[in-house]
């Protein structure tokens, strides 16, 4: 009885006393465990250091002993390595695990046990991160559609007149998740001696995601991706790619793991620099917080970590952020292959005659080891190179290093390449160093571009209270061509916002200096001013304006006012005129400047916006490259239309609205105002959730109809009112055996219907039905009070 006492009065005062009989097993003492047979299966809740999550475990009783079932201690996750019991498979004794105490209530069917930590490292619970399920997109949503992307911008003087143009032809709606796009430059130039019209295609291509396998495919014009230690090229043909924004809530960096462990139920709070990330609840046993990448470069988390009793502690750690990084697992790759396209805005359709492959892969081999491959084939070229990005141990930083061989015209050549990054909130490092012989070569210099034989870069800053300092070495070598500089640059944010920046550069080839200072002075939340002032060797060049940008998301002005001066004989005046709304962007200026003494004047215009044919309807729209929804309200003309809670506009005439703005592949809240509705009308919902794909439009309708509700007085032959809770059927024959009815009859005779289907009512009528004959209601909608009516 006293060991009895003893373990009750250690559960109630905690673990400290506790721990130190850990290696002891109470269960011999319970007096509650029975006798009276030999052997006896036991299904009781199961308490774990005083838990709220319950588990029924599986027990057996004997007559001097209580086992416990295998598959329930891993149930509760407890670490326990014994033999099973003689002649009891999968059964260990309670008494002979160290470190547990239990109470057995047979009165409750409850089996209370308390563990020591070493029992509670069997597994971890893993909390804080939940994989947001990918938006998926509605096929419904999806109609075909056109989409026109034009900028346009003229420019006169006394001697010529120009206009530029690009624009941009898209389609799509013959596959799911399928685009075709043409686009194309265009500069048409009138003097007083001739005129000429240029007009370029720049990129023809069709394209289709499958975003469940975040994968896009590529036919026609496209461009390689590049990684850090190669180039990217222009190749028309097959490209076939991953791609994670097709499935934008997986992320792709390493999740930070923050691991511990917990005798008791307790809250576990995730700081990451001073900023709470997350509050999570955690069961006794190891576990391990894992939080989205929030941070660049280092900093310390810390776990706030306070049991039931209201006892803390705190676990310090320190850690290193980069998006360089893949997570454990994960590849990202790009494959092209075809021909290389050539004269890329000089000339349409150029294309070179051999074939070419351009191919790169990333791999994430740990949360800390990202593997990177690249090559490239084309006639007499082969090209190949490996890359690995490392994260450093006791968060030192991020190097990276990579070895590629080329082979160009039976002449060998070889690049390396190696970087470091270290940053924190204070200061900031960065180094990389690229060699390459004379022989290494690429795709894009069997094309005759030039490959960088040298680069050298650092970087270090540092944050202080008096700005932010920053001094760097940049060193280029091409085959005929190298620079070198040295550049200091200080920067410093005032309380009143207002953002001051020197900038020092010195070229150490030619041997001279410039200076930039500027001065950038808020106004207001759309206005700001700046001033600054430059000197390059013996010329001094001063600047100042005045911009006021025009809000985004209604129809705003905008304007610019700009003053360039270097001498009476250099010098330049600007004010220019800006106006934005829901059909696109309208730019007017004029220009004054003085050049070697002469004097040029220059007007000009511009516009820019997009026009989509959907649904047999023609919208105008700001210039959109992303994706956007026509909304329907089913013809009813000004309901307010919400993204997000936020309304944007008011449905046409035609009860329609188009929203020039959404987030490819997420979810995008669109709602519409029912206070805004007719009395008369009835919506089935009032939020949609749209995903549309990238570069597409879909269309989303809230079905609305409008309500004819009618209600009047039903009597019989005699006058009197029927009786009330007679069934009533609308339609045209009478009811069938059994047939369940639409309506009743209510007090004093009264029947109410909404949108009634048949201009004939059944009710039930001393045993039999009568019939009433509802007047012609076609043209009559919201509530209609008909009178009295005779049931006959």
């Amino acid at each position: 009885m006293k060991k009895t006492y003893c373990c009750a009065v250690l559960q109630v005062l905690g673990f400290g006393l506790f721990y130190s009989y850990s290696d002891q097993s109470f269960a011999d003492d319970n007096p509650s465990i029975s006798t009276a047979q030999t052997e006896q299966d036991l299904y009781l809740n199961v308490v774990l250091n005083q838990s709220s999550d319950e588990v029924i475990g599986h027990f057996l009783q004997t007559e001097n002993d209580l086992l416990v079932d295998r598959e329930t201690l891993a149930k509760l996750h407890l670490n326990v390595q014994l033999a099973d019991e003689v002649n009891h498979p999968n059964f260990i004794s309670l008494k002979k695990i160290k470190g547990l105490a239990s109470q057995y209530d047979a009165s409750r069917q409850l089996m209370t046990l308390t563990a020591s930590e070493k029992l509670l490292g069997a597994s971890e619970q893993i909390v804080g991160y939940d994989r947001i399920t990918p938006a998926l997109v509605n096929p419904d949503q999806m109609k075909p559609g056109v989409l026109f992307n034009y900028d346009f911008y003229a420019q006169q003087n006394k001697d010529s007149w120009s206009l530029s143009g690009w624009n941009e032809l898209r389609f799509w709606g013959l596959s799911q998740g399928s685009v075709f796009s043409i686009s194309a430059n265009h500069l048409y130039t009138k003097t007083d001696q001739d005129e000429s019209f240029k007009s370029e295609v720049l990129d023809t291509y069709w394209q289709k995601d499958f975003q469940d396998k975040a994968i896009t495919l590529t036919l026609g014009d496209s461009q390689s991706r590049a990684l850090d230690w190669s180039r990217s090229t222009r190749i028309s043909g097959l490209r076939i790619a991953k791609n994670y924004s097709l499935q934008p809530y997986q992320v792709t960096s390493p999740l930070e793991s923050f691991k511990g462990s917990v005798l008791l139920p307790s809250t576990v709070d995730l700081l990451i620099n001073g900023i709470k990330q997350s509050t999570n609840q955690v069961s006794p046993g190891q576990f391990n917080v894992q939080s989205v990448p929030s941070i660049t470069g280092a900093g310390n988390a810390q776990l706030v970590i306070t049991d039931l009793n209201g006892q803390q502690r705190v676990v310090n750690f320190s850690l290193f952020g980069s998006a360089q990084l893949l997570r454990e697992g994960l590849a990202d790759w790009d494959v092209n292959l075809g021909v290389s396209k050539l004269d890329y805005a000089i000339k349409s359709f150029s294309y070179g005659d051999d074939p070419v492959f351009n191919g790169s892969y990333r791999y994430g081999l740990s949360n800390d080891t990202t593997l990177e491959s690249h090559a490239e084939f084309g006639k007499d070229l082969y090209m190949s190179g490996v890359g690995v990005v490392q994260r450093l141990p006791s968060t030192l930083g991020i190097v990276n290093g990579s070895y590629s061989y080329s082979q160009f015209n039976n002449d060998a050549g070889q690049q390396y390449n190696l970087g470091y990054e270290w940053s924190n909130k204070i200061f900031n490092v960065s180094l990389k160093h690229q060699q390459a012989t004379d022989q290494y070569a690429d795709i894009a210099t069997s094309q005759g571009y030039s490959y960088t034989k040298r680069l050298n870069q650092a970087f270090v800053g540092i944050n202080t209270p008096y700005g932010q300092f920053g001094g760097s070495y940049a060193e280029q070598e091409y085959e005929q061509a190298k620079n070198k500089f040295a550049i200091f640059n200080w920067s410093y944010v005032f309380a009143s916002h207002s953002y001051l920046n020197f900038n020092m550069t010195r070229d150490l080839e030619n041997k001279n200096n410039s200076f930039y200072l500027s001065l950038n002075i808020p106004l207001d939340r759309q206005t700001n001013a700046t001033v600054y002032a430059q000197h390059d060797d013996d010329t001094n060049k001063y600047s100042a304006s005045v911009r006021r940008t025009a809000m985004q998301d209604k129809p705003d002005w905008g304007w610019l006012a700009n003053a360039n001066y270097t001498d009476s004989d250099h010098y330049l005046m600007q004010a220019q005129l800006q106006r934005q709304n829901n059909y696109g962007e309208w730019n007017v200026g004029i220009q004054n400047s003085k050049m070697n003494g002469q004097d040029y004047t220059t007007s000009m215009a511009s516009t820019r916006g997009s026009l989509v044919m959907m649904q047999n309807h023609l919208f105008a729209m700001r210039q959109s490259l992303g994706s956007f929804a026509v909304v329907s309200t089913d013809g009813v003309a000004d309901i307010p239309v919400q993204i997000e809670n936020r309304t944007i506009g008011k449905t046409n005439k035609h009860g329609l609205l188009l929203v020039d703005y959404l987030n490819a592949y997420q979810h995008n809240n669109i709602s519409i105002d029912t206070l805004a509705l007719p009395v008369d009308y009835k919506i089935e919902t009032t939020r949609i959730d749209a995903v549309p794909h990238n570069g597409t439009g879909i269309y989303v309708k809230f079905p609305l109809y409008r309500i004819r509700s009618i209600q009047f007085t039903a009597h019989d032959l005699n006058g009197q009112e029927l009786a009330m809770g007679s069934a009533v059927w609308n339609q045209e024959q009478s009811p069938a055996e059994n047939q369940p009815a639409q309506t009743i009859v209510a007090r004093e005779g009264l029947i109410y219907l909404e949108n009634p289907k048949s201009s004939h009512l059944f009710v039930e009528h001393n045993g039999d039905y009568c019939q009433i004959d509802l007047p012609d209601l076609s043209q009559q909608f919201g509530y209609i009070d008909l009178g009295n009516l005779i049931c006959k």
